[in-house]
Parts: structure tokens; C-alpha cells; sequence
């Protein structure tokens, strides 16, 4: 089942995925390189966070750790929506929806160009979300004075050493979250960005053209999620698209996670050759095919074929 996002929506599309892992590095590295990815920026250590951005030519996959935060492993740690709206009418949407929400907090980078990225965290909508005390609803979520006042404190205590340790500490397994990005030069940037991914078209080793779909497994949040992108009619099984960027795919199981990524590719019979002369791929549906995990730090990354036109608006940046 396929619908378009509706006038109304909060989402103009996805901005990012979050992959976390303690090897920022290696992993960044072999993104880069296995799938022939430019640099959306580089590795760059807010306090917070330490992470690199890599453009995939409809959103970025942003690959990072939190600070103090020690947990083992490489997964699809976050999803961050692109928000329709300024961030405080983006959190007055959200309680008219009945979503819960965090109060909205700014993280700060100087490098490698001035950046300020809002994040609205959700729940109810993964597995393992962050642990703070402060999910706002009906009556003081929303743009109220003590959501801004907690939200002013959040941004402060974030920019310290001891305020990040704390905020690390509230962190999951799993995050969703608006984010609402104010960078300097963005529209140059994105232009930058995208004539960059039209020239090294022919050097991705994989002919990729971008992000397919995000998916998801919904055992018990399908309400939520519909709720969210406007969906009273969503089930499991079904794809939900936005006004720009990739799907969203849902897919029955027993957790609540994010599952993976799927990249459209140019000819999916010429990528399967590659991925089987590499002995990384696993058995194929014909329609698509996925990498072996094992290769891949246990991350599930997909192939299928781009169509022939394909009307997406790039706008993931930072």
C-alpha cells in the first residue's frame, strides 16, 4: 500500500539514519568506500556526539557515538525526520497527534561549518528509547513556557562535559526524532553536495542512486506510527512515502526496530554479479538483494532497482 504524505503532514521526508558504533572510523571509512559515498561532512566531535555524515543522494547516514555511552556493536541506532515546520510548530503538532515528545534540544558545531541541529525526540515508536523523564503530552507539551525553559537547560547542559555525560546516560537502544537543521550556507551546500553525487555517479561501485526505503519491524506500534504520519489506515505490510526522499516500509515481526536500509542501484543484475563474485550476498527474491550482514558489522543493507524516472527531491544535508 502506497500514499502519498498528506497537505498536513509534520514530515517533509527523512532527513537521516543513525548507525552507532564505537569504531566511528573504520565504519565511516567502509561506507565511504564500499559504496563509493561522498563526505556530506567529516568526522567532527561536538562534545555530545562524535559522528560523520555521508550524502546518499536523498538523505544522509550519519555514522557516530554518544559520549559515555559504551555499549558494543554497529547498528541502526536513530531515525531523524526533516520536519514541514519551525521546530516549536513541529512540537504543537506532535501534541495534537497525541505523539509524545522530549523537549527540543540544540547541539552546536563550529566544524567544519556552523551548524545548529534542533532534535525532538519521540516515543513509543522503537524499542529501546531514550530513558528521560520528560515526554510531553497533553497539557505542557507543546510550545509552553516550561517545555521552552527545559529545553533552554537541555541545550545548555548538552554543551558541557558533565551535562553530556548526563544526557548520554538517558540514552536507549533506539531514537526517533525531528531534526530541524539551521546551517550556514545550506542552500550552496546542498548544491555543492548534489553536483558532487551527479559526477562521481560512474565511480560508485555499486551503481547506487540513492536510498530506496527505510525499514522498519512493528510488532506493536503501528498505532503510534500511524498517528505520527497521519495514517489512521496503517498496517503492517504497508509503505508509507513522503513529499521527498525515501519510503518508509513496514514489516511484521516481534520487535520494534529499525531493520535496515535498502539503496537503489542502476541494474540490479550487474550489482548481484558484483556482491556474488564478492561472496556477500545473501539468497535474492529477485526484486531484491541483500548483502550478508556478516560483511557488514551485522547491518542489513539492501539492493533494489532504481525506476526508470524516478521524482525525488534531495534535501538531506546535515
Amino acid at each position: 500500500m502506497l500514499t502519498p504524505t498528506t497537505a498536513q503532514s509534520l514530515i517533509l521526508g527523512i532527513d537521516r539514519v543513525l548507525i552507532h558504533t564505537q569504531d566511528v572510523e573504520r565504519v565511516f571509512a567502509r561506507f565511504r568506500y564500499e559504496f563509493g559515498l561522498p563526505v556530506a561532512w567529516p568526522i567532527t566531535d561536538c562534545g555530545l556526539f562524535v559522528s560523520g555524515g555521508l550524502y546518499a543522494g536523498n538523505m544522509t547516514i550519519e555514522i557516530g557515538r554518544f559520549a559515555g555511552f559504551g555499549l558494543p556493536g554497529t547498528w541502526f541506532y536513530g531515525l531523524g525526520f526533516a520536519p514541514s515546520q519551525p521546530t516549536w510548530e513541529t512540537v504543537n503538532g506532535l501534541v495534537s497527534r497525541k505523539v509524545l515528545h522530549t523537549p527540543p534540544v540544540t547541539l552546536h558545531y563550529e566544524e567544519p561549518v556552523a551548524t545548529r541541529s534542533t532534535l525532538t525526540f519521540l516515543r513509543n515508536l522503537l524499542d529501546g528509547q531514550p530513558n528521560t523523564p520528560f515526554w510531553f503530552g497533553r497539557p505542557w507539551g507543546g510550545d509552553t513556557r516550561l517545555c521552552r525553559v527545559l529545553a533552554v537547560l537541555s541545550t545548555w547542559m548538552v554543551r558541557t562535559e558533565a551535562g553530556a555525560m548526563t544526557f548520554s546516560k538517558l540514552l536507549g537502544s533506539s531514537a526517533v526524532f525531528m531534526c530541524d537543521n539551521q546551517i550556514d550556507r545550506q542552500q550552496e551546500r546542498l548544491t555543492e553536495l548534489k553536483a558532487n553525487w551527479r559526477m562521481t555517479r560512474q565511480s560508485r561501485p555499486y551503481g547506487i542512486t540513492g536510498i530506496a526505503a527505510v525499514n522498519i519491524e512493528v510488532a506493536t506500534n503501528t498505532a503510534y506510527w500511524g498517528k505520527l504520519l497521519d495514517r489512521p489506515d496503517l498496517i503492517t505490510n504497508s509503505t508509507h512515502s513522503f513529499s521527498m526522499g525515501p519510503s518508509l516500509r513496514f514489516h511484521p515481526g516481534g520487535r520494534n526496530r529499525l531493520l535496515g536500509i535498502e539503496f537503489s542501484c542502476i541494474d540490479l543484475e550487474s550489482t548481484a554479479r558484483k556482491l556474488i563474485e564478492k561472496r556477500s550476498l545473501v539468497p535474492a527474491d529477485g526484486k531484491r538483494i541483500t548483502l550478508s550482514p556478516d560483511q557488514m558489522d551485522g547491518l542489513t543493507i539492501g539492493f533494489s532497482q532504481a525506476p526508470t524516472t524516478r521524482v525525488n527531491s534531495d534535501h538531506s544535508l546535515c
